[in-house]
């Protein structure tokens, strides 16, 4: 008996026995899995023809969309090695990124034209949303083309995915076939939600990150059906959930914010179907938990992970949701246990594992952690020792396995000896109402070297003063961790993922408070 080892063997099956059903639509085209298979094969072939082999690289720059996905699993079919573009990047760091893992082949959406320098320029290009060009999708699949069976393992790599670069340059990690596969079996395992063979999914989140990506690819794995997003839009998505029948989505909590903000009728909206929200890139708030459970009536799910471990390491499932709002609200600041098949542990600076309760490096391991960087041993060698992952943040474990993660290591702020970690301190700001978002910084200090800062954004709401703010934390943060100093802003800058980029409000911040 064969067992499914590659992305392909999935497609092919659902293929073969759903022929039917469909696979993928957004505004423009529809393919049931039987389509979508000879849309896949016919994408593998004409690569074949500009002769693409195993293990070449075919950088992909555009926005979701249903022929996105086929090329992505068209290169799939042949053991190329799919390399998504961030879009909101700009042509020098495109040019880097795409040089930098010797990319053969572009496929590109035409408004991107002038997002393509040096290197992307020297490349053959397709465009996929233009038929007026020669070298549209459509007129390079009118000439002739025989696929030439490849075969694929396992451990063949299957997407190159680019960190986004907030610590120094991109590095390229290194995904296979058999780590999405066993990250999609873990999802399953560990929260019995997910995609399910014959539901409806939403897909919003960009797939040259790795939730669209991977999310899309669990709709192929488990046979279901997905309706694709070109961008993110407040009503759209809520319009979608309710009268496309949507079984589940994947949105970081601030998309949440806008399309309760934004849709003053959403109650009006019928999202019976709608059975599991999962969310990640950061915690939820009890206030927004509950304002969401009141409108949607499903069940929530979030999850924690980082490019590296395909995407999911942990886990805060349905039923702990349900416990932290029947009286156990600490659980909202964790992001739960490990999925199925994974161990976690923390570590002191030394690499030596410390006691429940400590706070020091989350690390990992288990089937979904990367292969490795793209041509960058040195790196790698850093970040996965002796087969666990060093995720860069800081947290600690209780005595169920909750993990709450304090912060990026390298965000921890020292202030008079003290540790402080801005996440904690986040939690509580935004459980005010006042509070629509916030980040915390560290600022210099001349009487403790280093004090917290909070970088708020009031959402329409009375601004607070210092004091005002101090006194709301009292009792909830230690004294030290509690900000003395706040500035408000618009809008906290974040990637195309959801996270805040702390760098950036540095950089805001640096004249105010020079040296930040």
């Amino acid at each position: 008996m064969k067992i499914f080892n590659n992305i392909n063997d999935h497609t092919a099956y659902h293929a073969q026995r759903r022929s039917d059903v469909m696979m993928a639509s957004d505004n423009i085209k529809s393919f049931n899995y039987a389509q979508a298979w000879a849309h896949i094969n016919a994408i593998a072939a004409h690569l074949q023809l500009e002769g693409i082999r195993k293990g070449d690289r075919v950088a992909i720059l555009a926005k979701n969309s249903v022929d996105n996905l086929c090329i992505f699993l068209g290169c799939a079919r042949i053991g190329a090695v799919a390399v998504g573009l961030n879009y909101r990047l700009t042509a020098a760091e495109l040019d880097f990124i795409a040089g930098d893992a010797d990319v053969k082949f572009l496929f590109m959406d035409q408004e991107f034209n002038s997002l393509r320098g040096d290197y992307l320029n020297s490349v053959a290009c397709v465009c996929i949303d233009s038929d007026e060009s020669a070298r549209s999708l459509p007129a390079w699949l009118a000439s002739p083309a025989s696929l030439v069976d490849v075969d694929i393992k396992g451990d063949d790599i299957l997407f190159q995915m680019y960190t986004s670069g907030t610590t120094g340059l991109p590095k390229g990690v290194l995904i296979s076939h058999a780590n999405v596969m066993a990250n999609s079996y873990q999802v399953l395992m560990s929260t019995g939600g997910g995609f399910r063979e014959g539901e409806r999914g939403l897909v919003i989140a960009p797939t040259f990150h790795a939730v669209g990506l991977v999310g899309a690819l669990l709709g192929v794995i488990y046979g279901g059906s997905m309706i694709i997003h070109r961008d993110y839009d407040p009503v759209g998505m809520i319009e979608t959930l309710a009268k496309e029948h949507i079984n589940t989505v994947a949105v970081i909590p601030v998309m949440l914010q806008f399309s309760l903000a934004m849709v003053p009728n959403i109650k009006d909206y019928d999202f019976s179907e709608l059975h599991t929200i999962n969310y990640g890139a950061s915690p939820i708030s009890e206030t927004l938990l509950k304002e969401c459970i009141d409108v949607f009536s499903c069940d929530f799910v979030q999850g924690y992970g980082q490019t590296e471990a395909t995407v999911a390491l942990t886990f805060l499932t349905a039923a702990d949701h349900r416990k932290a709002l029947a009286g156990r609200p600490e659980l909202l600041r964790s992001c739960g246990r490990a999925v199925f098949g994974t161990e976690i542990k923390i570590v002191g600076k030394d690499g030596s594992a410390l006691p429940l309760g400590e706070i020091g490096e989350i690390v990992a391991n288990g089937p979904q952690i990367m292969q490795g960087y793209w041509n960058n041993p040195e790196a790698t060698g850093k970040t996965v020792v002796d087969g666990w992952l060093h995720t860069g943040d800081a947290g600690r474990v209780d005595e169920e396995g909750y993990v709450y993660i304090q912060d990026r290591v390298k965000d921890m702020i020292i202030s008079g000896g003290e540790n402080i970690y801005p996440a904690e301190i986040e939690n509580i700001l935004v459980s005010h109402p006042h509070i629509q978002d916030a980040s915390v910084i560290g600022v210099p200090d001349a009487k403790w070297g280093e004090a917290p800062l909070a970088v708020l954004v009031s959402g329409g709401q009375p601004e607070l003063t210092a004091e005002e703010l101090s006194e709301f934390c009292r009792g909830k943060l230690a004294s030290y961790k509690i900000p003395r100093k706040l500035e408000y802003i618009a809008a906290l800058p974040r990637n195309p993922t959801g996270k805040v980029l702390k760098k950036d409000i540095r950089s805001m911040m640096a004249e105010k408070y020079p040296t930040v």
